[in-house]
């Protein structure tokens, strides 16, 4: 229940950003992305597990702050949940963890501004903060 407060605010950005979206990937983790509009001081991003069973699909939203915006890189933190709702019809919490963030996102190629390469460092945490473990992430990012 304490998450859903993350839930609301992501939408709450979505709906300030005017819902422009980008995509990422990340090929390591098998995670798709979908963001608002990255280049604004707060977004909003979704991430979505692709290479796994429906019962242990995950849905991790986070809200992200731009601490620094440059034409060559941006850097960029945020807070997120990790969620499983086929959890609930084995009468399991739905809740997996929580996530910080800490990343950059850098257009690799002068010919194409709105590809980026991303990096992230990610400490995530079970729900009852008692162990987790620091995700390092590498990705490809497209902003429509």
């Amino acid at each position: 229940m304490k998450h859903l407060g993350i839930v609301f605010l992501l939408l709450v950005t979505m709906k300030v950003s005017q819902a422009q979206v980008g995509l990422s990937y990340f090929p390591w983790q098998s995670e798709l992305a979908i963001n608002t509009n990255s280049k604004k001081l707060i977004w909003g991003d979704l991430r979505i597990a692709t290479n796994t069973f429906f019962g242990n699909l995950s849905f991790e939203p986070a809200l992200m702050l731009n601490l620094k915006r440059h034409e060559k890189y941006q850097l960029y933190t945020g807070l997120g949940g990790n969620f499983n709702f086929f959890n609930a019809f084995g009468d399991l919490p739905i809740t997996n963890g929580s996530a910080l963030y800490l990343g950059c996102r850098a257009p690799f190629l002068k010919s194409m501004p709105k590809v980026n390469f991303i990096f992230e460092l990610s400490p995530y945490f079970n729900p009852t903060f008692s162990g987790g473990q620091l995700r390092s992430k590498i990705g490809i990012a497209y902003q429509f």
